[in-house]
């Protein structure tokens, strides 16, 4: 007699055939990227202090101009420590629940040790994410982001190269109340304008808890920590007055914050609220530092 072919059922994939109309809450977290795809527009206010290899692979600003080589376009005098504050303005729009695209506009304030202090455009960066994974427990998403040199370089305002970012963010949503979010990306060069420019590799991991909700929104504690490591390029050491390799530093800093969503929550749903604000407190774990302490504040609605 002949058999009867049983119908196959294609694999999940952990949500990545299935339809996208439900799934976790959008990122609570402070620092690290959201894995999720949305439409909104975000402010966010950094301010870092202690930053003492502000050339450090030309990833905050360029080669010091003070080796007087062709390819030192930075700040003229040599520093110690810098502090600044920077003001991002970012627009996102999901295409779908699956990708969404986005750009950052910066507008930096420095106050060097040395140097004069400045304020301007910093270096805009623009990209996309899509959400391979998307269910309702879990989004992994890959994400490329590329920077463009649009900040002035002998202020200290840019870095004056083109990089390229790619990366994979990770969210889970483990209750309705607690997530569990992570990130690894490469950021890599694609100009190299000195000796100095190199390649880093940045990731973290954190976690959010909702302890308080109620018609008025939401309350949740935010732990992070976040690592940089250099893979090349070089830094101006003040102490030792000369040019010295930066490969292989590794800075690690540890993020804790609070996130308040404004409204009746709706924990579980893509938008918990329209909107919603972070305060949050960096602290350099190790003795290599991008700065010693950083406040963190922003302000994110959703459409």
């Amino acid at each position: 007699m002949p058999q009867t072919q049983q119908p196959t059922t294609a694999p999940d994939f952990g949500g990545m055939a299935s339809g996208a109309d439900v799934g976790p809450t959008v990122g609570l977290g402070g620092y690290l990227e959201n894995a999720a795809p949305v439409t909104m527009a975000r402010l966010r206010f950094d301010s870092g202090y202690g930053d003492n290899r502000p050339d450090r692979g030309e990833f905050f600003y360029a080669k010091c101009g003070c080796f007087n080589t062709r390819d030192a376009h930075g700040p003229p005098l040599m520093e110690k420590k810098i502090d600044y504050q920077d003001l991002i303005t970012t627009a996102e729009y999901a295409f779908s629940q699956r990708f969404s695209a986005f750009f950052n506009i910066p507008v930096r304030f420095l106050n060097p040790e040395v140097n004069r202090d400045t304020a301007g455009l910093s270096d805009i960066s623009f990209g996309g994410k899509y959400a391979f994974i998307y269910n309702q427990h879990r989004v992994v998403s890959l994400w490329l982001q590329v920077q463009a040199p649009s900040g002035t370089l002998s202020t200290g305002l840019g870095n004056g190269n083109w990089w390229i970012e790619p990366g994979i963010l990770y969210l889970e949503q483990l209750t309705k109340k607690w997530q569990l979010f992570g990130q690894f990306m490469l950021q890599t060069p694609l100009s190299k304008r000195s000796d100095f420019t190199g390649n880093m590799l940045i990731y973290g991991l954190g976690t959010s808890y909702v302890v308080s909700q109620g018609n008025w929104g939401y309350v949740a504690p935010v732990i992070e920590t976040m690592g940089w490591t250099v893979l090349s390029g070089k830094e101006f050491n003040p102490d030792a007055g000369a040019a010295v390799a930066a490969r292989g530093e590794t800075i690690v800093n540890g993020k804790f914050g609070v996130r308040i969503g404004f409204g009746p929550p709706a924990l579980g749903t893509p938008y918990p609220t329209r909107s919603d604000f972070y305060i949050g407190y960096a602290r350099a774990l190790t003795g290599t530092v991008w700065y010693k302490d950083l406040l963190h504040i922003e302000y994110r609605r959703f459409f």
